[in-house]
């Protein structure tokens, strides 16, 4: 079973530190590796339980990628956050076309305002025009 040994490899650890890590005893590992035969159904059973992701297949068969499954873990974590921040996104742009909206209408009533503070301000400056002719 090479690819125990390229798994303990991937994650950094000889394949004695492997056998402890998923609870096995020492040599498990190391006896099948050095005698070329298999390993219990149960140690591999272990294996994909403490270590999700790998692929399963690759484990058992050798054929597709070693790491498939987090892969495709990533890439449903990149999809759900693509996702998310779309979502934030499009509520942001909804809150703030909500207040551009409000200060439209501010803005609108300010102008109306003006105009007419500007009306009054004329008349006063005639009236004061006419008292200083008197």
């Amino acid at each position: 079973m090479k690819r125990i040994k390229v798994l303990a490899d991937n994650e950094g650890m000889s394949v004695t530190a492997f056998e402890a890590a998923i609870g096995a005893s020492k040599g498990v590992f190391s006896r099948a590796l050095a005698n070329g035969t298999d390993i219990q159904s149960k140690w591999l059973l272990n294996v994909v339980e403490n270590y999700p992701q790998y692929s399963t297949d690759w484990l058992l068969t050798g054929k597709g990628e070693m790491l498939q499954a987090a892969n495709k873990t990533e890439e449903r974590t990149e999809t759900y956050l693509n996702a998310e921040l779309e979502g934030v996104s499009n509520a942001v742009i909804h809150s703030l076309q909500r207040v551009i909206s409000s200060q439209e209408v501010t803005i609108k009533s300010q102008e109306k305002t003006i105009i007419s503070l500007e009306k009054q301000l004329a008349l006063l400056e005639r009236e004061i025009a006419l008292l200083r002719k008197d």
